[in-house]
C-alpha cells in the first residue's frame, strides 16, 4: 500500500525523459596544441556557455536540441565561431577549438562545421533526422520519416520495428510519451515545421526508457530564438475535380495551410521567448486505386421481377471519406537562470466522414462521422545547480475524447437511431424498429436504395496525469550519473453500442431493465445509456504505470559504456476469475464481480547495458544487452462487464474478445556492430541483433465445467513467443559536390507461434472436432519482411551556385530529393476453397506477396526578396504510380482474380452466359465478372485475402501516384 500511495504522490511530478544534450571538447593553441585554461565557450543564442580546466577541456550539459553557432574566447587570442554544429538529445557531441594568437589576420575567425558521420558515445542503434533533413525530404508525417531507418516495416500509419508487434513501439513529443494506452500507436504527433529533431531507437535504449518492447520514436519541437522568425506555408493537389485526370493520377482534394512564429515575447526582453505552429489539412478522400461503378438499370435475370437499381460510383475517390482537422502547438520558455520554465500545450480537433462503399452508395447522406477533441499539456522546470549538474521535473496532462462513428441527425441520442416513428419524422422510412429499409439483392450482392440511418455508435476518452524527476550529475570528465522516478495514472473511458435495436428493446422489455435495452454495450466509464458514470460495475479503467531508474554512462577515449537498471510497476486495474471454467453471473446475467480477484501489480527489475569501443576515431565497434517489458494493448484487457458477459454466455465466435489478467509481455535483446568512416564523406554501420519475445498475446477457447452457466467461450490469454533476427546496414554520404545521401537495409528473420492477439482465431472457429488442438507452431509472422531498404538521394544548389545563362544562375538555391522505397511482400497461407472454411494447401506462411518499390520526388526552388525567402515546390509520391500489391487472394496467389468464376462460381456465371443481355445491350455475364472485381473483395464467399477476411479492392494496394505543389515563405 506505501508503495502505490508513493507512486501516486510521484504522479504529481511527470512522465518524460531528457530532452537535452551533451556538448564537449578542448580548446587549445592552434600552433603549438597547448590547452589554454580558462578559455570562455558560448552558444549563441543561448546564456549557455562554459571554460576550460586545467587540461583545456569543457563539458556544457542541458543544451536543447538544435544547430548552434559556438564561440571560442580566450584573451590575447582571436575568437573562433564554429557554425553549424548539431546537438541532438540524449547524445554527446564533441568538439575541437583551435585558437590563434591575436597576431592572426581576423579578430574573428568563422568555420562551419560538418556534421559527424559517426557517434562514438551511441552503444544502440540510434538515428537522428534533423529540422533540415525534414525540410528537403518529401514526406511529412513523423512515421514517414521515421519509416525510412533500418529495422523498419511499415504497413499503413503502423510500425513494426524488428520483429516486433506494431504496439511495441513508444512515442515521445518533447519528453511525454504520447501512446495510445488502448490500441498502441502515437495518440499526438508535432506539426512538421514544428519539428526541430525526430530520433529512433530500434533496440538498446537506456534505463530511462520504458514502455517499448520494440522501438523508440521521440520528436522535439522547436522553440523561440532571440530573433523573431515567421513562417507560412500552403501545399495542396487541389488543382482539378475529384476523379479527373491529374498528371496521370487523379486529386485526392488534399490541402494543408501551416503557420509558425517565435521570438522573444518581449522584444527587449530575450529571457522570455514563444514558439507557436498552427496548421489545417483537409483530405476529400484517402488515396487509393479505387474502382468506380457506371451500371444504370442493374437488373438480375435470375430474379423473378423486372426490379432495378441504378448502380452508380464515382470514380477515382471513395465517397463521404472527408477529413478535417485543425491543430494549434507552442510552447513558452523562461530563463530565469539557474532555473528554466517551459510550458508546452498542444491541442487538436478533427472531423470528418467514414466512408461509403458501392454497395451501400445509396444512403450516402446517413454516413457516420468521426470527432477527435485532443489537449496535451506539459510543464517543465529544469534547475542548473552548477556546471555540473542539473535536475528536471515535468508536470504532464493529457486529455483525448474521440467519437469514432456517430449518425450525422441522431448524433448522441442513440434511441433514435433505429425508431422508426423519429426517422419517418425526418423523411427516412424503416420497415419497423430497427429494420432498415429493403436492399436490393443481385448477382449475390445486396445494395442499398436509399439512405438509413447509420446504427453504429461508439465513443472514448482518455485522460492522464503524470509525471517524472530526472536528475544527472557529470563526476569529472567521464562519468554521467543519472538517475530518475516517474508515474502515470490513466483514467480511461469506453461506450460502445449497437444501436439498432435500441428502440425495439424499449419498448419489447416490461421492466425496462437499461442492460435489456442497451443489450450488447461495451461500457466502462459510461452508463448503459452513455452517461458519465464513476463506480460500482460502470466505473472508468484507472491503470498506473510507474517506474525508477539508476545509469551510468562512462566516456573514455578509447571505450563508453552505459550501465543501468529500471524498476517498473504495472498496475492495469484488471481482475481475474476464481474459477474461469465456471463463471457465475448475477441476477442480471452480467458477471458476478464477488467471483473475480483483483490482479495484483507487476514488479519487473530490468538490466541494460551498453558498450562502444572506439578502436581509431574512425572504426568503432558498439554492443548492447538489455530486458525490457511492456504491458500489451490495454483493448485487450478491457470490456465492459455487460458486454464481456456476451462474449462469455453468448457461445459465439469472437475474434476480438478479452484477456483476463494478462501479464506484460517481456523481451530480451542483442545487438553487435561496428561503424566505420572511409575518408571524410562516406561512412557505414552494421548492425546484428537477436530477440526473444515472450507472453505476447494469443487467442484461446476456454472451456467450460459440466454444469457452468455458460459454454466454452474466447478469451484473449499470454500464449505467444517469437524470436526475431536480423542486420541492419546504414550508409551515409555527406554533402560531396552538391550530393547528399544514405542507404538503409534490413535482413530480417521474425518467426513466433502468432502474428497478432487473433492469430488463432480460424483454427478455433474452423476446427474439425469440439475441441481445439494449438499445437506450438513456430512460423514466420505475417508482418515480416526479409528485404527492406531505401535510398534517399539529395542533390542541391547553393547560394549563387550552378551554372550562368545571360547573367544569372538559374539553378541556385534549387535541390531535388529522391526517395526510393523497396520491401519484400507479407508472408501469407495459401488455402484451397471459398466461402468460410477455405483448407490450407501448404505450411503457415510459407507464401509471400510481391516485392514492392515506390519512388518519391521533391523539387524546390529558393527566391530572395528582400528579407523574405521563397520555397516553391513539387512533392510527388509514388512517381512511376506503380500498383504495389500489399494483399493477394490466397486462394489464387492473385491481386485481381481469386479464380472463383472458374471454380465454384462457375455455375452460376454460365447461368448468366445463357441470360443473354439486358436491354441496354449489356451481357449479364460481362455485368456480373465486373461486380465480383469491384465487390467481391469485401466477401469471403468470392475469395479470402491475404490481409485476412475480405477488404477492398484500393485496399490491396499502396497508395497511388499524388502530385502537389506547395509553397513556403520564411521571413
Amino acid at each position: 500500500m506505501f508503495f502505490r500511495i508513493l507512486l501516486l504522490t510521484l504522479s504529481l511530478v511527470v512522465y518524460g525523459f531528457s530532452q537535452t544534450g551533451k556538448l564537449v571538447g578542448s580548446v587549445t593553441d592552434f600552433e603549438t596544441g597547448e590547452p589554454l585554461v580558462g578559455a570562455n565557450i558560448l552558444l549563441d543564442g543561448t546564456y549557455l556557455g562554459g571554460a576550460t580546466d586545467i587540461n583545456g577541456e569543457f563539458i556544457i550539459l542541458n543544451i536543447p536540441p538544435g544547430t548552434y553557432n559556438i564561440k571560442g574566447l580566450y584573451v590575447g587570442y582571436s575568437d573562433l565561431v564554429v557554425e553549424n554544429v548539431q546537438i541532438s538529445s540524449n547524445l554527446t557531441t564533441q568538439i575541437s577549438l583551435k585558437l590563434r594568437p591575436d597576431s592572426f589576420e581576423s579578430d574573428v575567425i568563422t568555420i562551419v562545421a560538418e556534421r559527424p558521420l559517426i557517434n562514438k558515445n551511441i552503444t544502440n542503434s540510434t538515428s537522428v533526422i534533423t529540422s533540415a533533413d525534414i525540410e528537403n525530404f518529401p514526406a511529412r508525417s513523423v512515421t514517414n520519416i521515421v519509416a525510412q531507418e533500418a529495422g523498419i516495416v511499415q504497413q499503413g500509419n503502423n510500425l513494426f520495428v524488428r520483429g516486433s508487434r506494431n504496439d511495441a513501439v513508444a512515442y515521445y513529443v518533447d519528453g511525454v510519451l504520447v501512446n495510445n494506452p488502448l490500441s498502441g500507436g502515437s495518440q499526438t504527433s508535432l506539426i512538421s515545421n514544428a519539428i526541430e529533431e525526430v530520433q529512433f531507437q530500434a533496440g538498446g535504449y537506456t534505463a530511462e526508457f520504458s514502455g517499448a518492447n520494440g522501438g523508440i520514436v521521440s520528436s522535439t519541437s522547436k522553440v523561440g530564438g532571440e530573433n523573431y522568425k515567421f513562417n507560412v506555408e500552403l501545399i495542396s493537389d487541389n488543382f482539378v475535380a475529384r476523379g479527373e485526370n491529374y498528371f496521370g493520377g487523379n486529386s485526392f482534394g488534399y490541402s494543408e495551410y501551416i503557420f509558425t512564429a517565435g521570438g522573444p515575447v518581449i522584444p527587449s526582453f530575450k529571457k522570455l521567448r514563444f514558439f507557436i505552429a498552427a496548421n489545417n489539412s483537409y483530405q476529400d478522400t484517402p488515396p487509393g486505386f479505387y474502382k468506380s461503378i457506371n451500371l444504370p438499370e442493374l437488373r438480375d435475370p435470375t430474379v423473378n421481377n423486372d426490379k432495378t437499381i441504378d448502380l452508380v460510383y464515382p470514380k477515382g475517390q471513395r465517397a463521404n471519406a472527408w477529413q478535417n482537422t485543425y491543430n494549434i502547438q507552442g510552447n513558452l520558455t523562461y530563463n530565469l537562470s539557474p532555473v528554466t520554465i517551459r510550458l508546452n500545450t498542444s491541442m487538436r480537433f478533427s472531423e470528418g466522414e467514414n466512408g461509403k462503399g458501392i454497395t451501400n452508395f445509396a444512403a450516402r447522406d446517413r454516413t457516420s462521422i468521426n470527432e477527435s477533441q485532443r489537449i496535451t499539456s506539459s510543464l517543465k522546470l529544469t534547475h542548473v545547480i552548477n556546471s555540473k549538474s542539473f535536475y528536471d521535473v515535468i508536470v504532464n496532462y493529457f486529455n483525448d475524447f474521440t467519437i469514432e462513428q456517430m449518425d450525422p441527425i441522431f448524433k448522441h441520442n442513440t434511441f433514435a437511431y433505429g425508431d422508426s416513428i423519429q426517422n419517418a419524422n425526418l423523411g427516412y422510412v424503416l420497415d419497423g424498429d430497427g429494420d432498415p429499409t429493403n436492399t436490393f439483392k443481385a448477382y449475390g450482392f445486396a445494395f442499398l436504395e436509399s439512405s438509413r440511418p447509420n446504427f453504429g455508435y461508439a465513443k472514448q476518452r482518455v485522460e492522464l496525469l503524470g509525471g517524472k524527476l530526472n536528475f544527472l550529475f557529470q563526476a569529472g570528465k567521464h562519468h554521467e550519473f543519472k538517475f530518475g522516478a516517474e508515474a502515470n495514472t490513466y483514467t480511461i473511458r469506453r461506450y460502445a453500442v449497437g444501436a439498432r435495436n435500441i428502440a425495439l428493446n424499449a419498448r419489447a422489455v416490461a421492466d425496462g431493465e437499461l442492460y435489456d435495452i442497451y443489450n450488447g454495450v461495451n461500457n466502462y466509464g459510461y452508463d448503459p445509456v452513455g452517461n458519465l458514470a464513476e463506480s460500482g460495475i460502470e466505473a472508468p479503467k484507472k491503470p498506473v504505470y510507474a517506474g525508477a531508474y539508476v545509469q551510468d554512462k562512462l566516456e573514455y577515449e578509447d571505450l563508453v559504456l552505459t550501465a543501468g537498471i529500471r524498476l517498473d510497476y504495472i498496475d492495469i486495474d484488471d481482475f481475474k476469475f476464481k474459477n474461469p471454467n465456471n463463471i457465475k453471473f448475477d441476477n442480471n446475467d452480467i458477471i458476478d464481480v464477488a467471483e473475480t480477484i483483483n490482479i495484483d501489480p507487476y514488479v519487473f527489475l530490468s538490466p541494460r547495458l551498453g558498450f562502444s569501443f572506439p578502436v581509431t576515431d574512425k572504426t568503432i565497434f558498439h554492443a548492447q544487452f538489455g530486458k525490457f517489458v511492456q504491458q500489451s494493448k490495454l483493448r485487450d484487457s478491457y470490456l465492459g462487464l455487460a458486454n464481456a458477459s456476451t462474449v462469455i454466455k453468448g457461445g459465439l465466435a469472437y475474434s476480438n474478445p478479452i484477456g483476463f489478467g494478462l501479464k506484460p509481455e517481456r523481451t530480451t535483446q542483442y545487438d553487435i556492430g561496428f561503424k566505420q568512416q572511409l575518408g571524410e564523406n562516406f561512412s557505414f554501420d552494421i548492425t546484428a541483433y537477436y530477440k526473444d519475445i515472450k507472453d505476447q498475446i494469443q487467442l484461446r477457447q476456454v472451456f467450460a465445467e459440466p454444469g457452468a452457466a455458460h459454454g466454452s467461450y474466447y478469451a484473449f490469454v499470454n500464449g505467444d513467443f517469437a524470436t526475431t533476427k536480423g542486420i541492419d546496414i546504414k550508409l551515409n554520404l555527406r554533402r560531396t559536390n552538391r550530393l547528399q545521401g544514405s542507404v538503409n537495409y534490413s535482413f530480417a528473420s521474425a518467426r513466433g507461434t502468432g502474428s497478432n492477439p487473433s492469430s488463432a482465431f480460424r483454427q478455433i472457429w474452423g476446427r474439425p472436432t469440439a475441441e481445439p488442438f494449438f499445437p506450438q507452431q513456430v512460423s514466420d509472422v505475417t508482418f515480416n519482411q526479409d528485404h527492406v531498404g531505401s535510398v534517399n538521394l539529395d542533390y542541391r544548389f547553393a547560394d549563387n551556385d550552378g551554372m550562368e545563362i545571360l547573367g544569372s544562375k538559374p539553378l541556385s538555391q534549387m535541390g531535388f530529393n529522391l526517395l526510393f522505397r523497396f520491401n519484400s511482400g507479407n508472408k501469407y497461407t495459401k488455402a484451397d476453397g471459398f466461402g468460410r472454411w477455405p483448407r490450407p494447401s501448404e505450411a503457415l506462411n510459407s507464401s509471400s506477396t510481391p516485392w514492392q518499390n515506390t519512388l518519391d520526388l521533391r523539387v524546390d526552388k529558393t527566391f530572395k526578396l528582400g528579407p523574405l525567402s521563397a520555397n516553391v515546390y513539387l512533392w510527388v509520391t509514388n512517381l512511376l504510380n506503380r500498383k504495389n500489391v500489399q494483399a493477394v487472394f490466397i486462394q489464387s496467389g492473385n491481386v485481381e482474380d481469386s479464380g472463383y468464376l472458374d471454380a465454384e462460381g462457375q455455375a452460376r456465371l454460365e447461368t448468366y452466359q445463357k441470360a443473354g443481355t439486358d436491354n441496354l445491350g449489356r451481357s449479364y455475364a460481362d455485368i456480373y465478372k465486373e461486380l465480383i472485381s469491384a465487390l467481391g473483395y469485401g466477401d469471403t464467399a468470392f475469395g479470402t485475402t491475404s490481409s485476412g477476411g475480405g477488404g477492398s479492392y484500393a485496399s490491396m494496394f499502396g497508395p497511388p501516384r499524388q502530385v502537389r505543389f506547395g509553397l513556403r515563405l520564411n521571413f
